[in-house]
C-alpha cells in the first residue's frame, strides 16, 4: 500500500500542470461613429464566430467614441483586457444604466467614470435596430494575432 503522501503529492503535481486552458487575450480598441460623428455612451458586445475560442467580450465609449475591449474568463473574479484572435460579430446598443462620459461639471476630476447612477429618464434609443441585433447586425471584426484597431462605422438609416 502506498503512503497517502504520495497520493497527496501526485494529486498536486496533476493539478498544478495544468494550465488555466483559456486562450491567450490581444488587443482590441477602437472607434464607433454614427453618420461620421462619435457615438458616446453605448455599450458594445462581440460574440465569437464558429470556430473562435472564448465567450466574447465587450466595452463601452467614452464621449470620443473610443472604446477597449474586455472579456470574462471562466472563474475570474475581474475582467481582462482584450480578446482571443478570430472573428466576432459585433453589437451596439443602449447600455442598461446611462454611462457617463464626463466627469461632472466644477468636480475637479480628470478621471471619468464607468458607469453612472440615472438621473434622468433615458432618451429615445439612438442606434438602428440592425446594429442592436445578433443575428443581423452587419458589423463584424477579424481580430489577428496582434490584436486590432476598429473603426465601426454606423449609419442612422442603413
Amino acid at each position: 500500500m502506498k503512503p497517502r503522501w504520495i497520493v497527496g503529492v501526485m494529486l498536486t503535481t496533476l493539478m498544478l500542470g495544468c494550465g488555466s486552458g483559456a486562450p491567450t487575450l490581444v488587443p482590441v480598441k477602437g472607434t464607433v461613429t454614427m453618420d461620421t460623428k462619435p457615438l458616446a455612451g453605448k455599450t458594445l458586445q462581440f460574440l465569437p464566430e464558429p470556430g473562435t475560442p472564448g465567450t466574447g467580450g465587450g466595452g463601452s465609449t467614452g464621449a470620443d467614441g473610443q472604446f477597449q475591449v474586455f472579456s470574462t474568463r471562466p472563474g475570474a473574479t475581474t475582467d481582462t483586457m482584450g480578446l482571443p484572435p478570430g472573428k466576432y460579430r459585433i453589437t451596439v446598443n443602449e447600455p442598461i444604466m446611462p454611462i457617463e462620459t464626463a466627469a461632472p461639471a466644477g468636480s475637479g476630476e480628470d478621471v471619468t467614470p464607468a458607469i453612472g447612477i440615472p438621473m434622468r429618464r433615458p432618451t429615445k434609443a439612438a442606434i438602428p435596430p440592425i446594429y442592436t441585433n445578433a443575428e443581423r447586425t452587419p458589423l463584424r471584426a477579424d481580430v489577428g494575432a496582434d490584436g486590432a484597431t476598429l473603426t465601426l462605422e454606423l449609419k442612422s438609416k442603413p
